[in-house]
């Protein structure tokens, strides 16, 4: 009775594992079916550039999700598929969006809140695209499941919906640089450069004007006319500007038009970059899941946790987070009131040095870069010492199988091939006294001994044995 227990046990553990590996394989199919992003362009209408929202902020993260739904939907009508409701299975939403955090929790709420985010659609050229009255940037969206897989419906306003499927007048968006960008005034900056890029510059607007369609702000005129545009630039403009031509195959320029003494107008002038020197970083920058938990039980929002990502980057995020928790726990020299704000006061500092440890590792990446020079000679010198005290290894122990007459006639022979090389004397004299196993002059000893034996390259590795010892030691060892 054991026994067969014991054996139909064994046939269920094999049947598991061939089910794993079976599903597995499934995966791997049913990923490479995926288009890769680095292959999909949006045609997104231009009057859908300069959406400014009127009942919630609009994230990085919504609107990027945003542009995933176009894509899906505007694949549906050039099928064939004319239906007022689209779907998609959310892993397809989060592979588009290149998102790497196992915190689904947060894309089904933006998902969600794109029905009550009511927004004004309008293009950055003053009487461009069609007038569309304020509505939800979706008519309704549903997340369900079903046989074990998440599904997300959705529908675009009756209004809206033949323009956003089919625009006759869009920018075409790569959507390998949308995942690239964190922050809402950069998905927004590059967009508009999608738009004007033939023109090489964008229309000219007071700069109040581009405030609410770059940060996503719900419109408020009494804080907007009470900004200065110094914080404006600072805050907004500048780093906008740098991250797109960070990443982006355009070099923007920030153009300020005055009147009198004032700066009262703001336009983009936009140049593409050579080909070659346009180059994308991996997108990185999405709150783990370990970092939202921990930041929870800090009392921060998930919307803030996600803003602060948006601003700083994930790396400054998962620094920053335990000198928070040690701020709350001292309760020094007074007990942290706001640890929102107590964490955004640290941002800037960790977001500094995460930037500082990212462009060194960039450094010592690149083949041609001092770093990368010094830290390659300092690996091929730590591999070819690992060998070289393999091959001394491997003499000795020869050396030491050797009878005691051939030991001593060899060592002889050593002493006088020393002697006639002019060898400091107190080597061969303590050699003479104390035997060739002596740590002052046993590698001497060895090394001339291996000269001889197997002539003047001994110690030479060929590089197959450089690759042998690059195998297994890696880069232990090394700073």
């Amino acid at each position: 009775m054991y026994h067969d227990t014991v054996k139909i046990n064994m046939n269920l553990m094999i049947h598991l594992k061939q089910c794993c590996v079976t599903v597995d394989i499934m995966k791997s199919i049913d990923a490479a079916k995926k288009p890769h992003i680095r292959d999909i362009d949006l045609k997104k209408s231009v009057t859908a550039l300069a959406i400014t929202a009127k009942s919630e902020r609009i994230s990085a993260l919504a609107r990027k999700t945003y542009n995933v739904l176009l894509h899906l939907s505007q694949n549906d009508k050039e099928a064939g598929h004319d239906r007022e409701v689209h779907t998609a299975p959310l892993s397809d939403i989060v592979h588009l969006l290149e998102y790497d955090s196992n915190d689904l929790n947060l894309i089904k709420k933006h998902l969600k809140s794109m029905i009550s985010t009511v927004v004004e659609w309008q293009s950055p050229t003053t009487g461009e695209g069609i007038d569309w009255e304020a509505c939800g940037l979706l008519a309704h969206c549903k997340i369900r499941k079903q046989r074990a897989e998440v599904w997300v419906d959705w529908s675009f306003a009756v209004n809206l919906r033949s323009e956003l499927l089919n625009p006759t007048i869009f920018a075409r968006i790569k959507m390998e640089v949308v995942s690239q960008l964190r922050t809402h005034p950069a998905l927004f900056l590059y967009e508009l450069a999608c738009r004007y890029q033939n023109i090489g510059r964008s229309p000219r607007q007071p700069w109040r004007w581009w405030h609410d369609p770059m940060t996503g702000r719900i419109p408020d005129a009494s804080r907007l006319e009470k900004l200065e545009y110094s914080f404006f630039k600072r805050d907004t403009l500048k780093p906008a500007v740098a991250e797109v031509n960070a990443v982006s195959p355009f070099d923007i320029e920030l153009v300020e038009h005055r009147r009198g003494r004032y700066i009262s107008e703001v336009q983009f002038f936009i140049k593409k970059k050579a080909q070659e020197a346009c180059t994308l970083r991996k997108s990185p920058e999405k709150a783990d899941l370990q970092s939202v938990h921990i930041a929870r039980q800090l009392g921060i929002p998930d919307e803030r946790i996600e803003h602060i990502v948006e601003t700083y980057g994930n790396e400054a995020l998962i620094t920053a987070l335990p000198e928070l928790s040690r701020r709350v726990q001292s309760a020094y020299p007074e007990p942290v009131r706001d640890p929102t704000r107590y964490l955004v006061s640290i941002m800037p500092g960790h977001a500094t040095q995460a930037t500082r440890t990212a462009s060194e590792k960039a450094a010592k990446a690149m083949p041609t870069s001092s770093q990368s020079l010094a830290s390659k000679t300092q690996r091929q010198l730590a591999w070819r010492n690992a060998w070289s005290t393999q091959r001394l290894a491997v003499i000795e122990a020869d050396f030491k199988a050797m009878s005691a007459p051939e030991q001593d006639a060899l060592t002889q022979q050593v002493i006088n091939a020393m002697e006639a090389a002019g060898l400091h004397s107190q080597i061969i004299k303590r050699l003479r006294k104390d035997g060739w196993q002596h740590p002052l002059v046993k590698s001497k000893f060895l090394g001339t001994y291996a000269e001889a034996a197997f002539g003047a390259n001994w110690n030479q590795p060929s590089d197959q044995e450089l690759l042998t010892v690059a195998a297994t030691f890696g880069d232990a060892g090394l700073a």
